[in-house]
């Protein structure tokens, strides 16, 4: 959905916002779905940073945060020191995502802390905020019989990367006796 105006494109779309019905209890497109959500990170962007996107020091909600932002000496320090941290977290949540660790979780930490001074950051991270709730209001909507193969394809996905994480590290010595010896039983699985 383009619109010119982001500020009203929230009230132009399809009525039932949240999920993913409409008010007659008919189940909506994701398209449509979609499309709502994004409008409504579209509004917020708007309603927060205004016409030009800029992050405005003096607007900032957090007190601590305001004063070293409009600050000119610890101002340009703590941005840079945001943009090094959160660097860093993506860097180390990189290798994370296929080895054993929590890689998305560091990535994403990473990329809020950009989006607390960056606006470009803030940009993405809406924008993955309004697809996780759009497939979420989406597939709440389905019935049993459409969400049970996507319940067994996620745990299929799961299992697979953990088994190819177990495959890359192997299985680690703090596992208890009883799941190591399970798992050691895996094709292609051996003890770290």
């Amino acid at each position: 959905m383009t619109t010119d105006d982001p500020a009203g494109a929230a009230e132009k779309v399809a009525p039932g916002r949240g999920r993913g019905r409409t008010p007659d209890g008919e189940r909506r497109s994701y398209r449509v779905v979609r499309e709502e959500q994004h409008a409504i990170v579209r509004r917020e962007l708007l309603l927060r940073f205004g016409t030009d996107g800029r992050m405005d020091a003096h607007e900032d909600p957090i007190r601590w945060r305001r004063a070293i932002r409009t600050n000119a000496v610890a101002g340009p320090v703590y941005r840079s020191f945001i943009a090094v941290l959160g660097g860093a977290l993506i860097v180390l949540g990189l290798p994370m995502v296929p080895l054993v660790g929590p890689g998305w979780a560091v990535i994403f930490i990473g990329l809020f802390l950009w989006s607390t001074e960056f606006i470009w950051a803030r940009r993405v991270t809406q924008f993955v905020k309004a697809e996780v709730k759009a497939f979420e209001q989406y597939s709440m909507a389905l019935p049993w019989k459409a969400k049970l193969p996507l319940l067994c394809l996620s745990v299929i996905f799961g299992w697979f990367c953990f088994w190819l994480a177990l495959l890359l590290t192997g299985v680690p010595a703090w596992t208890p006796d009883v799941i190591e010896d399970l798992l050691v039983q895996v094709p292609g699985l051996a003890r770290a």
